[in-house]
Protein backbone atom coordinates (compact mmCIF):
# COMPACT_ATOMS: atom_id res chain seq x y z
CA UNK A 1 0.00 0.00 0.00
CA UNK A 2 2.77 2.42 0.88
CA UNK A 3 4.32 2.16 -2.57
CA UNK A 4 1.11 3.10 -4.40
CA UNK A 5 -0.02 5.93 -2.13
CA UNK A 6 0.12 9.39 -3.70
CA UNK A 7 2.95 11.73 -2.77
CA UNK A 8 2.41 13.23 0.66
CA UNK A 9 -0.01 10.50 1.79
CA UNK A 10 0.47 8.82 5.16
CA UNK A 11 -0.71 5.47 6.43
CA UNK A 12 -1.49 5.21 10.12
CA UNK A 13 -2.02 1.76 11.64
CA UNK A 14 -3.56 1.11 15.05
CA UNK A 15 -2.12 -1.86 16.88
CA UNK A 16 -3.31 -3.14 20.25
CA UNK A 17 -0.13 -5.06 20.98
CA UNK A 18 3.13 -3.15 21.52
CA UNK A 19 5.07 -6.24 20.39
CA UNK A 20 3.13 -6.41 17.11
CA UNK A 21 3.65 -2.68 16.60
CA UNK A 22 7.39 -3.21 16.95
CA UNK A 23 7.30 -6.03 14.39
CA UNK A 24 5.40 -3.79 11.96
CA UNK A 25 7.98 -1.03 12.35
CA UNK A 26 10.84 -3.44 11.64
CA UNK A 27 9.11 -4.85 8.55
CA UNK A 28 8.43 -1.34 7.22
CA UNK A 29 12.02 -0.29 7.82
CA UNK A 30 13.27 -3.39 6.01
CA UNK A 31 10.92 -2.63 3.09
CA UNK A 32 12.13 0.96 2.93
CA UNK A 33 8.71 2.52 3.52
CA UNK A 34 8.90 3.44 7.21
CA UNK A 35 9.00 7.15 6.42
CA UNK A 36 5.39 6.99 5.12
CA UNK A 37 3.88 4.73 7.76
CA UNK A 38 3.05 5.20 11.42
CA UNK A 39 1.92 2.63 13.94
CA UNK A 40 0.04 3.84 17.00
CA UNK A 41 -0.32 1.51 19.97
CA UNK A 42 -3.88 1.70 21.21
CA UNK A 43 -7.50 1.03 20.37
CA UNK A 44 -10.42 3.27 19.47
CA UNK A 45 -12.41 1.73 22.32
CA UNK A 46 -10.12 2.86 25.14
CA UNK A 47 -12.28 5.74 26.36
CA UNK A 48 -10.93 8.33 23.96
CA UNK A 49 -7.20 8.30 24.71
CA UNK A 50 -6.18 6.89 21.33
CA UNK A 51 -8.66 9.07 19.46
CA UNK A 52 -7.20 12.13 21.20
CA UNK A 53 -3.66 11.07 20.25
CA UNK A 54 -4.73 10.53 16.63
CA UNK A 55 -6.16 14.04 16.52
CA UNK A 56 -3.39 15.88 18.36
CA UNK A 57 -0.22 13.94 17.58
CA UNK A 58 -1.04 12.56 14.16
CA UNK A 59 -3.27 15.24 12.66
CA UNK A 60 -6.47 13.33 12.03
CA UNK A 61 -9.04 16.03 11.39
CA UNK A 62 -12.51 16.25 9.90
CA UNK A 63 -12.59 14.57 6.50
CA UNK A 64 -8.90 13.61 6.59
CA UNK A 65 -9.26 9.84 6.20
CA UNK A 66 -9.49 8.39 2.70
CA UNK A 67 -9.18 4.69 3.53
CA UNK A 68 -9.82 2.44 6.54
CA UNK A 69 -8.95 -1.26 6.69
CA UNK A 70 -10.81 -3.05 9.49
CA UNK A 71 -9.23 -6.32 10.61
CA UNK A 72 -9.24 -6.70 14.38
CA UNK A 73 -11.68 -7.83 17.10
CA UNK A 74 -14.80 -8.58 15.06
CA UNK A 75 -17.12 -7.39 17.87
CA UNK A 76 -15.40 -3.99 17.67
CA UNK A 77 -15.98 -3.47 13.92
CA UNK A 78 -19.27 -1.59 14.30
CA UNK A 79 -18.42 0.36 17.47
CA UNK A 80 -15.13 1.46 15.91
CA UNK A 81 -16.84 2.51 12.67
CA UNK A 82 -19.30 4.51 14.75
CA UNK A 83 -16.40 6.15 16.60
CA UNK A 84 -14.74 7.06 13.29
CA UNK A 85 -18.00 8.53 12.04
CA UNK A 86 -18.47 10.40 15.31
CA UNK A 87 -15.05 11.99 14.85
CA UNK A 88 -16.07 12.98 11.29
CA UNK A 89 -12.79 11.66 9.92
CA UNK A 90 -14.43 10.30 6.75
CA UNK A 91 -15.52 12.32 3.75
CA UNK A 92 -17.79 11.36 0.85
CA UNK A 93 -15.71 8.92 -1.19
CA UNK A 94 -13.77 7.48 1.77
CA UNK A 95 -13.46 3.70 1.52
CA UNK A 96 -13.78 1.26 4.42
CA UNK A 97 -12.71 -2.35 3.81
CA UNK A 98 -13.57 -4.98 6.40
CA UNK A 99 -12.01 -8.44 6.43
CA UNK A 100 -13.41 -11.65 7.93
CA UNK A 101 -17.00 -10.43 7.96
CA UNK A 102 -18.39 -13.95 7.49
CA UNK A 103 -15.79 -15.98 9.40
CA UNK A 104 -15.31 -15.56 12.26
CA UNK A 105 -17.92 -12.94 11.46
CA UNK A 106 -19.05 -9.41 12.19
CA UNK A 107 -22.84 -9.72 11.72
CA UNK A 108 -23.75 -6.43 13.43
CA UNK A 109 -21.33 -4.55 11.18
CA UNK A 110 -22.77 -6.16 8.07
CA UNK A 111 -26.38 -5.51 9.17
CA UNK A 112 -25.54 -1.86 9.88
CA UNK A 113 -24.15 -1.35 6.38
CA UNK A 114 -27.02 -3.23 4.73
CA UNK A 115 -29.56 -1.00 6.53
CA UNK A 116 -27.81 2.13 5.24
CA UNK A 117 -27.16 0.98 1.68
CA UNK A 118 -27.66 3.87 -0.73
CA UNK A 119 -28.14 6.37 2.09
CA UNK A 120 -24.77 6.72 3.84
CA UNK A 121 -22.95 3.80 2.26
CA UNK A 122 -22.51 1.90 -1.00
CA UNK A 123 -21.16 -1.56 -0.18
CA UNK A 124 -19.79 -4.30 -2.41
CA UNK A 125 -19.44 -7.79 -0.96
CA UNK A 126 -16.45 -9.81 -2.12
CA UNK A 127 -16.62 -13.57 -1.65
CA UNK A 128 -13.30 -14.95 -0.49
CA UNK A 129 -11.82 -17.58 1.79
CA UNK A 130 -10.27 -17.46 5.23
CA UNK A 131 -6.55 -16.77 5.04
CA UNK A 132 -4.13 -19.53 4.05
CA UNK A 133 -6.71 -22.13 2.99
CA UNK A 134 -9.51 -22.70 0.50
CA UNK A 135 -12.21 -24.52 2.48
CA UNK A 136 -13.75 -21.91 4.77
CA UNK A 137 -15.67 -19.25 2.89
CA UNK A 138 -15.35 -15.67 4.05
CA UNK A 139 -16.51 -12.24 3.03
CA UNK A 140 -14.78 -8.89 2.60
CA UNK A 141 -16.91 -5.75 2.53
CA UNK A 142 -15.79 -2.73 0.54
CA UNK A 143 -17.89 0.26 1.55
CA UNK A 144 -17.83 3.75 0.10
CA UNK A 145 -18.98 6.47 2.48
CA UNK A 146 -21.58 8.63 0.76
CA UNK A 147 -21.81 11.20 3.53
CA UNK A 148 -24.49 12.06 6.04
CA UNK A 149 -27.81 12.65 4.26
CA UNK A 150 -29.16 14.79 7.11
Amino acid sequence: MARVMPAGARLCSLEFSPANADIARRIWAHAGVADRLTVVVGTLGDGGATIERLRTEFGLTDGAVDFVFVDHDKDAYLPDLERILGERWLHPGSIVVADNVKFPGAPKYRTYLEAREGQNWRTTEHDTHVEYQSLLKDLVLESEYLGDPA
